[in-house]
């Protein structure tokens, strides 16, 4: 029973020993080699999907940096090809969270990825991305970048970032620095929230889903590049104030033909118009898209008829009304100038006269003449001289004492 027991103790070390070394033998021979992995990614709908290829069997870790949550981590599986789905729409503190960074100037999104050979050591050889998600442009005619972009607009042709259930809007698809030698052509839009439950309003050529109930036909405006289409009334998910709003911009040369439309839809849907809820697509599918298309997004949130506005209106978006309150505004500006102005020289002027030198008058000071036959306190000379006593020089004689002759001066 004992040799048993020793016999499979030693087998099971020798299988250990030889699992170790496969595994060893695995990392270090991906060691030898130069690891450059190929990183790709794609940005749909909220989700951005990241693939990393390599060349040799790959079995380590790729995740956000400082992120290691399930949501943001993957492992690969030993095969060529490992992917990674981050949710660009998840709020700070969520556990889908990853670190997403994002750029208010111009709406891009950036995620710091780490791509490890070893799945819980730090290697040297390790490498480091950021995968950004932004907005598409393209160079025109004037060597210019022209950004494509998505907006909300208004009855009075103003962009809003919250909109009220039920009431109609424009969604605008426009190219900045338009050039009249390219034109667009809008496609695939979608509305989708946080949860990636989305709603299909456009197919790929451009045609409205349901027209009569929810989004009109695109009508296009090449002189000053954007093209406009009616929201009938503003829907919403019922999990979700917010709604985001996606679009394929495709780019052509010249006018983009006309989409032919067939017979749109026909859903019937009680109380306000609402969007068919399709199957969430796949954030994964190998689809390349078209030569030229590019995408826009825009976010707003749906309040309920009466709801306050949770965001203030921003003086860039909507200016100052009445316009007589601008030009007060300039008025007031010029007369505080000029005041200012009046005040610097009058400060000056204050200034010069305070720095004149004050004469002080004082008391004039007595001066006597000296006299020389005055008794002065304090001196060492006796009041014995008088005024008209002459003066005697005094001899000391030959025996030292102080008697001798005197003479008169």
């Amino acid at each position: 029973m004992k040799t048993i027991m020793s016999s499979l103790q030693s087998f099971g070390f020798v299988l250990i020993a030889v699992l170790c070394s496969l595994h060893i033998q695995l990392v270090w021979s991906q060691l030898d080699t130069e690891f450059v992995p190929a990183v790709t990614a794609t940005c749909k709908a909220g989700y951005m999907t990241i693939r990393v290829n390599t060349t040799q069997p790959f079995g380590g870790a790729v995740h956000a940096k400082d992120f290691r949550s399930p949501s943001c981590l993957t492992y690969g599986n030993g095969s060529h090809m490992t992917s990674l789905g981050i949710n660009l729409l998840a709020p700070q503190g969520s556990p889908e969270y990853c670190g997403v960074l994002i750029n208010n100037k111009n709406d891009e999104r950036s995620v710091p990825i780490s791509v490890r050979i070893h799945r819980t050591l730090e290697l040297a050889d390790d490498k480091s991305y950021v995968i950004t998600c932004g907005k598409a442009g393209f160079k025109n005619t004037r060597n210019e970048t022209s950004i494509v972009s998505l907006k909300l607009l208004d009855q009075n042709g103003k962009r809003v970032q919250e909109v009220v259930y039920g009431r109609p809007y424009t969604l605008r698809a426009e190219i900045s620095r338009p050039d009249e030698l390219y034109g667009i052509r809008v496609k695939s839009c979608i509305a989708f929230n946080k949860k990636n439950s989305n709603v299909s309003l456009t197919d790929d050529k451009g045609c409205p889903v349901n027209p009569s109930n929810v989004l009109s036909h695109f009508k296009y405006d090449n002189k000053l590049g954007h093209a406009d289409a009616t929201l009938h009334s503003m829907f919403r998910f019922s999990e979700d104030s917010q709604l985001h709003f996606q679009c394929d911009i495709a780019l052509c040369k010249g006018a983009c033909a006309d989409s032919v439309c067939s017979e749109p839809f026909n859903y019937q849907i009680a109380g306000f118009p609402q969007a068919q809820q399709l199957p969430p697509k796949d954030i994964y599918s190998e689809t390349i898209p078209d030569e030229g298309v590019m995408m826009a997004s825009t976010s707003v949130f749906v309040l309920q008829p009466g709801e306050q506005p949770t965001l203030g209106a921003s003086c860039d978006e909507y200016g100052l009304t009445p316009a007589w309150l601008l030009y007060l505004c300039i008025a007031f500006g010029l007369m505080f100038l000029i005041m200012l102005i009046i005040n610097v020289f009058l400060c000056s002027a204050m200034t010069c006269s305070c720095a004149r030198t004050e004469v002080i008058e004082k008391e004039p000071s007595i001066i006597e003449d000296y006299d020389p036959y005055r008794s002065w306190h304090g001196s060492q000379y006796g009041s014995s001289v008088g005024r008209s006593t002459p003066q005697y020089l005094l001899k000391k004689d030959g025996s030292g004492n102080g008697n001798g002759s005197r003479s008169e001066k």
